[in-house]
């Protein structure tokens, strides 16, 4: 297995993309550190899981936007598992609000320090450690919204293009201590958030109605996410760092519901 004997902590991995990532990772042969804010029945079932795949797993309650939560969270990983060596910065929302709305500056702060600041926080409170093993993966999940710039997006796609800016900007720096920096950006995913949005405009009430209508015919799912982290990890990606990954079936800077439905 690729990562045996590596730890790994994935942010917001309760469920939907965080939680495909934590068994894709224990699938390779890491370990887990679960983050959760609210929701710790679904953390708790994601740990069973990861124990079920034969790797060790803990769950851990810490909101990302809060930086003594976060440094709690890496010095409790430490202590149950001596290290941490791959971070997924997965926590999210998503918004779709007019920025004329009363509550828009408060969404803004609320979508920029969970995306921007939360990762960044989780970034810096896991150096120490990869720093002292020379080696270390850290991934950002960010967005196609980066290329697609929904008027209705703006907060949530300016905060995923900062993280991107983030991600080229640190992967210079930490290539010189053998870390690893890159950013996936999916489209839309097969999970609770990417669902409540794509079976909206569709129309639809079972995803899988959609499934002769899209590329590849079905929606990306949690675990292609995962399956992408896991190679960024291992031992098959040395060079790669600083880049960002579009997981997009090809779409570009176009959007899904462009694509429904029209076959070539």
């Amino acid at each position: 297995m690729d990562l045996e004997g590596r730890v790994a902590l994935i942010t917001g991995a309760s469920r939907g993309i965080g939680k495909g990532i934590a068994l894709s990772l224990a699938e390779a042969g890491a370990d887990v550190v679960v983050n959760y804010q609210r929701n710790r029945s679904g953390a708790e079932q994601t740990v069973r899981e990861v124990q079920a795949a034969g790797r060790r797993a803990i769950a851990y309650q810490a909101d990302v936007r809060d930086l003594q939560q976060v440094k709690a969270m890496v010095d409790a990983a430490i202590e149950a598992f001596d290290k941490v060596d791959i971070l997924v910065n997965n926590a999210g929302q998503h918004y779709s609000k007019s920025i004329l709305a009363t509550d828009a500056i408060e969404v803004f702060h609320d979508v920029m320090y969970t995306h921007l600041f939360g990762s960044f926080y989780c970034t810096q409170a896991v150096l120490p450690s990869m720093i002292r093993q020379e080696r270390g993966d850290i991934h950002f999940i960010s967005s196609l919204a980066t290329q697609q710039l929904w008027a209705d997006e703006w907060a949530y796609a300016t905060a995923k293009t900062a993280m991107v800016t983030l991600v080229k900007c640190i992967a210079k720096e930490l290539s010189w201590r053998g870390i690893r920096v890159n950013a996936i950006a999916p489209t839309i995913v097969e999970s609770d958030m990417g669902l409540n949005l794509v079976l909206e405009w569709a129309k639809v009430k079972d995803p899988q109605d959609l499934y002769d209508k899209v590329p590849f015919n079905r929606l990306i799912q949690p675990r292609d996410v995962g399956a992408l982290c896991v190679y960024l990890a291992g031992p098959k990606a040395t060079h790669i760092s600083g880049q960002v990954i579009f997981l997009d079936c090809g779409i570009g800077p176009g959007s899904l519901r462009d694509f429904v439905g029209k076959k070539a």
